[in-house]
C-alpha cells in the first residue's frame, strides 16, 4: 500500500512542483524587471542634459536600489501576485501590478525622505521607475504566462479532471473549464453522483490518472459525497465542489474561482505550495544552526555509546516517510545490547526482545508502542532520552530532505495497525515525518495512541510557522528544564 501511496502521489506531486517551478522563478523575473527600470529611470534622467539636483553616483544608486526593491516583491506578495493559482481574468492581475507599483514606489519615496542619504538624484526618477515598472512587470509576467502556456500544451502542470454534474451551473463551470485549458483539461465526466458506483468512480480515477475531481451536482446524496472526498484524500486526489452540500469534511476548506464560478476546495493540509517552501527553507537554516552547535557534542556522545555498550553506537529504524516512501531514521542508540534489534544484533526481532520483558511491560509496549521506565535503556541512554541528546542524529535525516524539524512521529510497519489503518497512514504521510511534533510536547506517555494520532492529524491540516516555532521552543524547554526529552 505504502508504494500505491507514493506512486499515485508522485503524479499529482509532479503538477504541483510545476506551478510552483512557476511561480519561483517569477520572483527573480519581477525582481530583474524592478531593476532594469529603475536603471533606465536613472538613465533617462541622466540623459536629458539637465544636472541632478543632489549628487548620486550610478553605483551607489544601482546598490541602493538592489537593497530597497525586494520591499516591492513582499509587496507584490501581498497582494497575491504570487499565488499559485491563477484562475482569474488577466485584467485582475494588472490591477494587482498597478496597486503593488503604486505602494511600492510610495515607500520609496518615504525611504528617501527619511533618509539621511537621499537614493535619489532627482525627484522625476521615482515617477520614471514607477511607469516603466508597470510596463516591465507586465511584460515579464506576460512572458512567464507564454512559458506557462507553453508548457501546458505539453501536458506539463495541466490537471487532468473528473468532472461530475449536469444542468446550467454545471454547464457554465466546463465552460470556464475549457477557457482554462493551459490549467484544466477535462478527461472524465459523469452526469450524476448518485447513479454512479463508488466501485466506478475509483476505477476512473486510477484509470484515467485524475488529479482534480470538480463536483457541480447540487442533488448528490452527503453520503456518496463523504465516500468520495474521503477516497480523493486517501490518495492524494484533489477536491473541488461548487458549494451545495450542508456536511462538510474536517479538512481546511478555501474559496477559489474558475472562471467568474465560485468553488470551494479541500486542503488535507497548508503544507503546499509556498508552505511547503517555507517550511524546508526553515528545516535547512535552523538545522544547519544546530548541527555546528552540537558537532562536538555529538562526537563525544559516540565515543561514550562506544565505550559503554558495545556494538554500534547509531540505530537505523524504516519508517514510513512522505506520501508512504520508506525511509532510514537514524538515532543514537540507547537500548542495552542484549534488547537491540536488526541484522548487527544476532537478527533479533522486537518480539524477541518483549518476551524477554516483564508481561506488564511488554503488554504496554504493544498498546502504546512505549514503555514507561524502560528496562531495555541503559544508564547513558535514560541521560540522552532525558535531554532528547539520542535524536540529534536526525539532524542529518532533515538535511537529507527524509524529516522535518517539526512534524508526525516516524512511523514504523509495526505500528500500522495501533495507527487504525492503511486510510490514516495515507492522511499521516501527506507530509514529512519530524524529529519532534505536537504529541510529544502534549503529554507524551501520557497520551493514549489514539490521541497522539488526533493530534497528529490536527497539526497536518493546522500546520503554520509559528506553530512549528512554538512547538521547538517547548520542545527545548521540556529537555533542558523539565527533563522531559522529546
Amino acid at each position: 500500500m505504502a508504494n500505491v501511496i507514493y506512486l499515485s502521489g508522485k503524479i499529482i506531486d509532479m503538477r504541483k512542483r510545476s506551478e510552483l517551478l512557476i511561480a519561483v522563478l517569477q520572483i527573480p523575473v519581477d525582481y530583474l524587471m524592478l531593476v532594469v527600470s529603475f536603471v533606465l529611470a536613472y538613465l533617462l534622467r541622466q540623459g536629458s542634459g539637465r544636472p541632478f539636483s543632489i549628487e548620486v553616483g550610478g553605483y551607489a544608486y544601482l546598490n541602493l536600489m538592489l537593497v530597497f526593491l525586494p520591499i516591492w516583491l513582499l509587496i507584490f506578495a501581498s497582494v497575491g501576485l504570487y499565488n499559485l493559482r491563477s484562475d482569474r481574468a488577466k485584467w485582475l492581475d494588472l490591477s494587482k501590478i498597478l496597486a503593488a507599483c503604486s505602494a511600492g514606489v510610495m515607500v520609496l519615496i518615504v525611504i528617501d525622505f527619511l533618509s539621511p542619504s537621499p537614493i535619489f538624484p532627482a525627484k522625476i526618477i521615482p515617477i520614471y521607475g514607477f511607469l516603466l515598472a508597470l510596463l516591465f512587470v507586465s511584460l515579464g509576467r506576460f512572458v512567464m504566462g507564454f512559458v506557462q502556456r507553453l508548457l501546458a500544451s505539453r501536458g506539463v502542470g495541466v490537471y487532468r479532471v473528473l468532472f461530475i454534474g449536469s444542468g446550467t451551473t454545471a454547464a457554465r463551470l466546463k465552460l470556464a473549464l475549457k477557457k482554462l485549458k493551459r490549467r484544466y483539461k477535462v478527461v472524465s465526466s459523469i452526469a450524476s453522483l448518485d447513479a454512479t458506483s463508488s466501485g466506478r468512480l475509483k476505477n476512473l480515477i486510477k484509470r484515467d490518472h485524475i488529479d482534480t475531481v470538480i463536483v457541480a451536482d447540487s442533488g448528490a446524496d452527503d453520503s456518496k459525497l463523504v465516500e468520495l472526498i474521503s477516497y480523493c484524500q486517501s490518495n492524494h486526489v484533489g477536491y473541488q465542489f461548487v458549494p451545495s452540500i450542508s456536511g462538510l469534511y474536517s479538512s481546511k476548506i478555501l474559496s477559489t474561482q474558475i472562471g467568474n464560478i465560485p468553488v470551494l476546495e479541500l486542503k488535507p493540509t497548508p503544507l503546499e505550495g509556498w508552505g511547503r517552501v517555507i517550511k524546508r527553507l526553515f528545516d535547512v537554516l535552523i538545522t544547519t544552526l544546530i548541527i555546528v552547535l552540537t558537532l562536538p557534542l555529538q562526537l563525544v556522545l559516540y565515543l561514550l555509546i562506544k565505550i559503554k555498550e558495545p556494538g554500534p553506537a547509531f540505530y537505523s529504524h524504516e519508517c514510513y516517510g512522505r506520501m508512504g516512501k520508506m525511509i532510514n531514521v537514524y538515532k543514537f542508540r540507547t537500548m542495552k545490547t542484549e534488547y537491540s534489534i536488526g541484522p548487527k544484533f544476532g537478527d533479533q526481532t522486537i518480539e524477541q526482545v518483549l518476551a524477554k520483558l516483564p508481561a506488564s511491560k511488554a503488554n504496554e509496549f504493544r498498546k502504546t508502542a512505549k514503555i514507561k521506565d524502560d528496562p531495555r535503556v541503559g544508564k547513558l541512554g535514560k541521560i540522552m532520552r532525558k535531554l532528547s541528546l539520542d535524536e540529534l542524529p536526525q539532524l542529518f535525516n532533515v538535511l537529507k530532505g527524509d524529516l522535518s524539524l517539526v512534524g508526525p512521529r516516524p512511523l514504523p510497519e509495526s505500528e500500522l495497525k495501533l495507527l487504525g489503518g492503511e486510510q490514516n497512514l495515507a492522511r499521516i504521510v501527506t507530509i514529512r515525518p519530524g524529529i519532534t511534533g505536537l504529541w510529544q510536547v502534549s503529554g507524551r506517555n501520557d497520551l493514549d495512541y489514539s490521541d497522539r494520532v488526533r493530534l497528529n492529524f490536527y497539526y497536518i491540516e493546522n500546520w503554520s510557522l509559528w506553530l512549528d516555532m512554538k512547538i521547538l521552543f517547548k520542545t527545548l524547554w521540556q529537555a533542558i528544564f523539565e527533563r522531559n526529552g522529546i
